[in-house]
This record gives structure tokens, sequence and C-alpha cells, in this order.
């Protein structure tokens, strides 16, 4: 699996290539408690990517920490081509 993002607290890490697209598009990087881009996993998982949580626990409760968004490499070009028509959906609401 290539990862093509790591998003925590205030220390999200994205594939420079999954950046550069994200930042194109106008949408709000910082819209969910300081986790880049936190609202567009469900869109990254549309568009093929496999979301991974770590969350700690501390005996009856537990805490985020991080999300891994993975994605096969055989299907990563599929994904650059999908995600864009995704995203633009959400570009016409915005300016609706």
């Amino acid at each position: 699996m290539t990862q093509l993002a790591h998003i925590a607290i205030g220390e999200s890490k994205y594939d420079d290539r999954l950046w550069k697209l994200l930042e194109e598009t106008g949408l709000e990087a910082d819209d969910f408690e300081g986790l880049d881009y936190f609202s567009l996993l469900p869109f990254f998982v549309l568009a093929g990517a496999s979301v991974r949580s770590n969350v700690h626990l501390h005996d009856d409760h537990s805490h985020f920490e991080s999300v891994t968004v993975e994605i096969d490499p055989a299907l990563e070009e599929a994904f650059f081509g999908v995600l864009p028509d995704l995203l633009d959906q959400l570009v016409d609401e915005d300016e609706d």
C-alpha cells in the first residue's frame, strides 16, 4: 500500500501530489479541529483509498490519534483521475 496521507491534530503529512490537488480545489484545509482536509475522507474512499484509524485506549475510553490514508499502487492513477471530479461537486455546492 502507498501512503497518501497521515492526518493527526496539528500534524498532517500528505503526499505532495495529493496536497497540490487539494490546494487547487480552493476548499478549506482546516475544516475540522486542526485535521487538514479531514472532512474529505469519504471522498478519498470513494476514489479508491483505504482509511485506517489509530485510536489510543485508556481503560473504558479512547481518544483519536491519527488517520492514515492508503491506496493499492495499482489504483493510484485511477484515484488521482477520479478524485478531482468528486471534489468538484463540493466546489459547485459552495458556489450555489
